[in-house]
């Protein structure tokens, strides 16, 4: 007697936390597709309120390790315009800040707000949350590449394919970070070994470790993502001293990586926040009868 095939129960964004977060890649389900706030319409208008600099435009059919600067800003009048032609376009767009619309920020709180108590524990509470879209015409490619924050991706049109990867050695992993911090946009210089493939459709999401190189191809249809990014308390502090490093190699010295000595890093988070204090000064006007 053949035993009949066991469905796969795949967590919502509350559990999350509850199994394997922060380390490892994660799939999980949501209800995003039935909003009307991702309609291809309301989209294609949110593209064109944004300002022009938080739309990134690049054409669909890129390779996949593209290790030298990221997609171009600002390039397009009306970015709604290609979106409404998405199918016949051969385009990529990322629409940056989402969150500066209040309908996106509404539903971007929503979600977060589900991860929030299951992370305090461990990393702290969230900080710098934004919401990034992610528009493609079929068969597109996202280059391989890692992003800083925690990520909850959110496929709410089409099909995708996200795969992660491993790192060489902790020495690669090191390298990258440090380009991150240089202007790399995350973009990768090689292809790394593939550890997890994730096929998301509609209603499907993936959580995104921080740090992990990961890439995107897309399926025949038009796609539509939500991406929502976040800090935490413990995050921020490492973001600090990855800052404060990055400054550090610009006058050629070899500071060790986060994590190394708690004493070392809170030293560099209190100089980072001395160097910051003194630029928001420099920068301030002065007042009027001063010199």
């Amino acid at each position: 007697m053949v035993a009949d095939p066991v469905e796969q129960v795949f967590p919502t964004v509350d559990q999350i936390p509850l199994l394997g977060y922060p380390d490892r890649p994660l799939e999980f389900v949501h209800d995003l597709h039935l909003d009307d706030r991702v309609s291809p319409a309301a989209i294609a208008d949110l593209a064109d309120r944004l300002p022009s600099e938080s739309v990134c435009y690049e054409i669909a059919s890129q390779e996949l390790v593209v290790p030298a600067g990221g997609p171009p800003r600002g390039a397009l009048e009306r970015p709604g315009d290609v979106i409404r032609d998405l199918d016949d376009a051969n385009a990529w767009l990322a629409l940056l800040n989402a969150e500066e619309d209040p309908a996106i920020a509404d539903l971007m709180m929503g979600v977060l707000d589900q991860l929030q108590p299951g992370i305090m524990a461990t990393q702290g509470k969230m900080r710098n949350r934004g919401a990034f879209f992610f528009i493609a015409s079929p068969n597109s490619i996202t280059p391989v590449h890692l992003d800083i924050e925690f990520s909850l991706l959110l496929q709410f049109r089409g099909t995708k394919t996200v795969s992660f990867g491993r790192w060489e050695s902790d020495a690669v992993r090191r390298h990258e970070v440090n380009r991150y911090w240089e202007g790399s946009h995350g973009r990768i210089e090689a292809m790394p070994e593939e550890m997890v493939s994730f096929h998301l459709s509609p209603g499907q999401g993936v959580y995104i470790p921080p740090c992990t190189p990961h890439w995107v191809t897309y399926g025949p249809e038009t796609s539509g993502s939500l991406t929502l990014a976040f800090h935490t308390a413990a995050s921020a502090r490492e973001r600090r001293v990855e800052d404060f490093n990055s400054l550090a190699r610009r006058i050629h010295l070899n500071p060790h990586e986060p994590g190394r000595s708690a004493i070392v890093d809170t030293a560099k988070i209190g100089a980072m926040a001395v160097w910051a204090a003194g630029r928001k000064i420099r920068g301030a006007p002065r007042a009027l009868g001063t010199k």
